[in-house]
């Protein structure tokens, strides 16, 4: 009975320790603080974005993929993301706000190549919009709510090609 309590004891803190390790991410993330976005940032690249990209960009993937060459070193980077295409429009939110390593990449060089759907896009003209003015502003409103996104990335798309499997 008493390995039960103990084991009752410990679940319960770790359920509570993991409750509030998500709410200081929420609220750092909402409130843009330079640490919590860091760590975020650093988690995302050097965790999640592995997993992520070996679907990315393909026929009915839920990622898409940003290439793009370094501002400085010139190597090619790829980043999942999440991407609504309108006509000839892509918009991708951006939930670690206007300082990601790739969006200023993007925004330097003025074009990306984006696999989406599995079509490889060559992008143009990248232009920061409100969130709300985008079409993600519905289909992503939890997203958006939770973690205070404002803007997202604004696209053209000058050409699509459909990609070969990988």
């Amino acid at each position: 009975m008493a390995v039960v309590r103990v084991l009752s004891s410990s679940l319960a803190l770790l359920v509570g320790a993991a409750l509030v390790a998500a709410l200081v991410f929420v609220v750092g993330v909402r409130s843009r603080d330079p640490h919590v976005l860091r760590f975020a940032r650093t988690m995302q690249r050097d965790v999640m974005n592995h997993g992520a990209l070996r679907d990315a960009g393909s026929i009915g993937a839920p990622w898409a993929v940003v290439r793009v060459p370094g501002r400085v070193s010139g190597t090619v980077y790829n980043t999942p993301v999440g991407v609504q295409r309108v006509g000839d429009e892509l918009y991708i939110s951006l939930p670690y706000g206007e300082g990601t390593q790739w969006l200023r990449n993007v925004r330097a060089a003025g074009r990306a190549t984006v696999l989406h759907d599995g079509h490889e896009i060559e992008a143009t003209a990248p232009e920061l919009v409100p969130i709300r003015q985008t079409p993600m502003a519905a289909a992503d409103r939890l997203a958006i709510v939770v973690f205070g996104i404002t803007h997202a990335l604004r696209l053209h798309a000058a050409s699509s090609v459909p990609v070969v499997a990988r």
